[in-house]
């Protein structure tokens, strides 16, 4: 049974609730990927700090991967310092929790209109909290989220979106705003 017809939702309330739960996943996947690129940077900086690289490169020639290394450890540190992997984390665990007590609240509540409009109303707020959203990203989460609630591509192709493997790929570092959604 799909999560509409056991919580008795209209169509309405449905798509919000199904809005805020991407969202969830949304912002977790880019709380994680920064989480990442954070570890990545950490990583690559101690090891460029350890000394036992140097020892590796004593015999007095500068070997290639060395230079390779420490160039990709400069430049992921510089980003973290100008991004702010840890910071850009934070903001998007926030507001995954905050979307997931909206969730919550709305799973466990009425199906009273009023209670909804004051769902919505707890959204829009949210989301004005939110940066620019990875287009391609959002619609695969979509494509995620329908897949949980017992959907299938074989039974309703139109409700899910094709992504190319180069989009996919490139979702979490271009926004894609030209990608058509029809």
């Amino acid at each position: 049974m799909k999560i509409k017809e056991l919580l008795h939702l209209t169509d309405e309330h449905y798509q919000l609730l199904f809005d805020v739960r991407r969202s969830i996943r949304y912002h977790d996947r880019r709380r994680a990927f920064y989480e990442q690129l954070h570890h990545l940077t950490s990583l690559l900086t101690i090891l460029m700090a350890g000394s036992f690289l140097f020892d590796l490169a004593k015999d007095g020639n500068t070997a290639r991967w060395l230079i390779v290394l420490s160039t990709a450890a400069a430049f992921l540190a510089a980003l973290d310092m100008v991004i702010g992997y840890s910071t850009r984390a934070s903001l998007h665990s926030s507001l995954r929790e905050r979307f997931a007590n909206l969730e919550i609240e709305m799973v466990t509540g009425t199906t009273d209109d009023q209670e909804w409009e004051n769902h919505f109303k707890k959204r829009l707020l949210i989301e004005q909290d939110e940066p620019a959203i990875y287009k391609m990203l959002d619609l695969l989460c979509h494509n995620e989220l329908l897949e949980a609630e017992g959907f299938s591509r074989s039974k309703s192709p139109e409700q899910f979106f094709n992504a190319h493997f180069w989009h996919k790929l490139t979702s979490q570092l271009f926004r894609w705003e030209n990608v058509k959604t029809a």
